[in-house]
């Protein structure tokens, strides 16, 4: 990819995130009629849009290593782009786990653990033990805990599907 690719796949990055964005504040308005929590009755909408937003921001802190190994820096092994990027995926996980609609989505948590992953290959890469707070060895704690939950999801499933199936 050129530079030129690099800054149209940027753009259209950011513009996914925006539009995401915007679908979830709509989402995060009472409604009138019953509070369903932050995506209320039409939690499907809120899940994909929450899933474009992290997919974004995990595809932003990507493009900036494309970025960087294309202009010939990574020599310096520095990415504040990348990591932001990958910090603000899983600060917005953190931030609406507790609605149930997204924290029991096995899709939302593969993007939340991709990048869970990609910050924790970055600070690893730069040999730094901490980001924003966060320790190397708490994202490793949790990228295991998240692939233990996306499992144990699986199996679940799994086992659900074969007591339907009659014998």
């Amino acid at each position: 990819m050129r530079n030129g690719q690099l800054c149209w796949f940027k753009l259209f990055c950011a513009i996914e995130y925006w539009i995401a964005w915007q679908v979830i504040n709509k989402l995060k308005r009472p409604s009138k009629k019953q509070d369903y929590g932050i995506f209320g009755e039409i939690g499907r909408d809120g899940r994909a849009a929450f899933i474009i937003l992290l997919q974004s921001l995990d595809a932003l802190g990507l493009l900036e290593i494309n970025k960087q190994e294309l202009q010939g820096s990574m020599d310096k092994l520095s990415t504040p782009e990348a990591k932001d990027a990958h910090f603000e995926c899983i600060s917005a996980y953190e931030k609406f786990a507790t609605q149930r609609l997204i924290s029991d989505s096995r899709e939302v948590k593969a993007e939340y653990l991709s990048c869970l992953k990609h910050l924790s290959s970055l600070l690893d890469a730069e040999g730094t033990k901490q980001y924003r707070g966060t320790t190397l060895q708490e994202l490793k704690d949790e990228i295991k805990h998240v692939e233990h939950d996306i499992s144990s999801s699986r199996m679940r499933k799994q086992k659900l599907s074969q007591q339907r199936v009659p014998t």
